[in-house]
């Protein structure tokens, strides 16, 4: 079968001016101090440090090589982009019937990204993920009804191929959720299987008797119907599918195929992934899991040879990662480093981060992590950081200045607030501040809108420098601008100050020095080392976010520097962000 030819994406690449106006909305919005006892934040810094001369005691830094005179390797399109995952259901009602559909998402997408690099009034973002958006008869769609049906409060296929078409334009490519470890108790061939001896008999997991085998603490997975039993690992009302059956793997190739090449989308999130295949009392993670998705992933190749498979492991970094390098899937999710990122930003503790952030490097291939902060099943990062507004600009500072290909859950840009039940950590996307339907809908939300809404929406932070979304739409712009932020590798550096965390970004013949003050009081004259580098030659020092200047280091024979101080002061939860150019 052909794939569906898509044009390349639009990379957004933003000029310098407007490089200058972005970050100048940063500085402010990051808290940068005045010029007593820092100077006071600016537009993209010039030069501020040309290393003094050469200490005859270090040895000469390494010279710089020639500039690359061709292209280096293609990389697959997913790793330089910034994703923004959507609930159609809370993001943009066009109908006024409190539900928000596809074509009030296409309506909004140039909130998203409005196809033009040089602006700086959208988000920025480069791709999307979709929620379920399959025919379901719950709310959130994760218990599917029929797999080709768009959900019938959402619109039409030709709804969504209008949304692809607008989107694609725009340069934004899209995954949707696929979910293929279960469906609904109503999907038909569920309806079917109950039926022993018919077309879809053993397309579930059935037993005659009931196994002893029990989910984690002790919640029942096995449940009676009629004389016999079916597996459904989440509940009873998602029986899991028998991907041992290969008429069942030959129906979801065909769903898959349908989605990539008949709708045109980009790829697939996999929902539940580690939990495909059980095996006795083995209930996630088996061979056999691993071994089915890289079959799937191959077949989904074959279809659209560039499309992404992002799974949801949620396991250990170590497990976690088996997936990408065993070739079953494209990128993981990162649980622990979310979580360790948001711990250490509200404990102000860096040791802990760069411990995992190590852990994380050394475990996956280049770029082979999703990287984020929550996600539709999580409380939400506003309400974990206590509704600290510079923690959360310090937060998103990290995962955006980071590695991995970041992921953003929509409202997080608002400091949307929300905590379990999961209703509550999904509810409608504020566009203004204007009750009862907040730019939302017309009529009334699905959901009670959450916490926070007056401040917390399009309108009033749009308008705003120092906002949460001004902040992400900087930051966004920062990192689509910078080579080296969008792919580059993350090289971690020691410091001599409590409370910092600081690492170098590299890549694409560019070098990003990131310095964050991860605790609630400032410091001075932090204190950097990297004993090996890929610095070259004398650099200068370009501020890019955080302050108006930064002193440039003196470059060691091992192209790293000893007792680097590139600022003189850093304000409570500062992050400052420099180039080093040769």
């Amino acid at each position: 079968m052909s794939s569906v030819p898509i044009s390349p994406p639009v990379r957004r690449r933003l000029t310098l001016a407007a490089v200058a106006c972005v970050v100048s909305i940063v500085v402010s919005a990051c808290g940068a101090s005045s010029p007593s006892p820092a100077p006071s934040a600016g537009p993209l810094a010039s030069t501020a440090g040309v290393r003094p001369a050469q200490s005859p005691s270090v040895p000469p830094a390494p010279a710089c090589p020639p500039a690359a005179s061709a292209p280096g390797p293609a990389t697959p399109w997913w790793r330089d982009r910034v994703f923004y995952e959507i609930f159609v259901r809370s993001f943009a009602d066009s109908d006024g019937d409190g539900i928000g559909d596809l074509r009030g998402l296409t309506s909004r997408l140039d909130y998203l990204n409005d196809g033009d690099p040089t602006t700086t009034t959208d988000l920025g973002v480069t791709g999307l993920w979709l929620m379920p958006i399959a025919e379901s008869p719950s709310y959130h769609g994760y218990d599917v009804t029929d797999y080709k049906a768009i959900e019938s409060d959402y619109g039409t296929i030709d709804d969504f191929k209008a949304f692809m078409a607008a989107a694609h334009e725009r340069g934004i490519e899209v995954v949707v959720d696929l979910v293929l470890n279960h469906t609904s108790i109503d999907h038909p061939w569920f309806a079917d299987s109950r039926r022993p001896g018919s077309e879809h008999a053993d397309w579930y997991v059935w037993s005659d008797t009931q196994p002893a085998v029990s989910g984690p603490g002790g919640v029942p997975v096995w449940h009676r119907d009629g004389e016999r039993w079916y597996y459904g690992y989440f509940w009873e009302g998602m029986p899991d599918l028998n991907l041992r059956d290969p008429d069942v793997t030959a129906a979801i190739d065909d769903v898959a195929r349908f989605w990539l090449e008949d709708l045109g989308v980009d790829g697939f999130r996999l929902d539940a992934a580690r939990h495909l295949i059980e095996d006795g009392a083995v209930l996630q993670n088996t061979p056999e899991t691993l071994a089915w998705l890289e079959g799937f992933r191959s077949r989904v190749e074959a279809v659209k040879p560039d499309a992404l498979l992002v799974g949801e492991v949620w396991d250990t970094t170590s497990t976690a990662s088996k997936y990408v390098r065993d070739g079953a899937l494209d990128m993981t999710f990162e649980f622990a480093l979310a979580a360790q990122t948001l711990s250490a930003v509200r404990l102000g503790d860096p040791g802990s981060l760069a411990h995992v952030q190590a852990e994380v490097s050394a475990a996956y291939p280049a770029h082979g992590y999703a990287g984020f902060l929550t996600n539709h099943d999580q409380d939400r990062t506003m309400d974990v950081l206590s509704r600290d507004v510079p923690s959360a600009k310090l937060a998103a500072t990290l995962l955006l200045t980071g590695a991995g290909v970041p992921f953003v859950y929509y409202g997080e840009e608002l400091g949307m607030r929300g905590r379990k039940p999961d209703e509550a950590i999904r509810t409608p996307l504020a566009w203004d501040a204007s009750a009862p339907g907040y730019g939302f809908t017309s009529g009334a939300p699905w959901e009670a809108m959450a916490p926070g809404v007056e401040s917390a929406n399009v309108a009033t932070q749009t308008g705003d420098p120092g906002s949460l979304l001004s902040h992400y739409r900087a930051l966004i712009g920062l990192r689509m601008a910078s080579a080296a932020l969008r792919d580059g590798d993350l090289i971690p550096i020691g410091q001599a100050s409590p409370g910092i965390y600081a690492y170098l970004r590299h890549g694409a013949g560019e070098t990003v020095l990131v310095v964050a003050n991860l605790t609630d009081g400032p410091i001075s004259d932090p204190s950097l080392t990297l004993p090996d580098g890929p610095l070259c030659g004398t650099p200068r020092a370009d501020v890019l976010l955080g302050a108006a200047s930064a002193d440039a280091p003196v470059v060691t024979g091992t192209g790293g520097f000893s007792g680097y101080v590139p600022v003189d002061h850093l304000d409570p939860r500062q992050v400052v962000v420099v180039r080093l150019s040769p």
